[in-house]
């Protein structure tokens, strides 16, 4: 089955995903843009959390959609 065109990048949003993890795309377009290139992840590439202002975590380790989830250390939110 092929992919759906034009996903948005909501739609590529991990489920679970830490809320302290925040995006570039977040404040200079929207979630619900739709992408004209294939992704992987959302957003531009431009990640930080909102509890260090960097784009490292309180763990040391680097802030990204593929890593921000339960199991994390520092996740805000349900651990699995």
């Amino acid at each position: 089955m092929s992919e759906p065109a034009n996903k948005t990048h909501a739609d590529l949003m991990p489920r679970h995903l830490c809320p302290s993890l925040r995006m570039k795309h977040m404040l200079t377009q929207s979630l619900d843009e739709r992408m004209s290139t294939p992704r992987q992840w959302p957003g531009d590439g431009y990640y930080w959390c909102v509890k260090t202002c960097s784009c490292v975590g309180p763990d040391d380790a680097h802030v990204h959609p593929g890593s921000c989830l339960p199991g994390r250390s520092c996740h805000d939110g349900p651990q699995s």
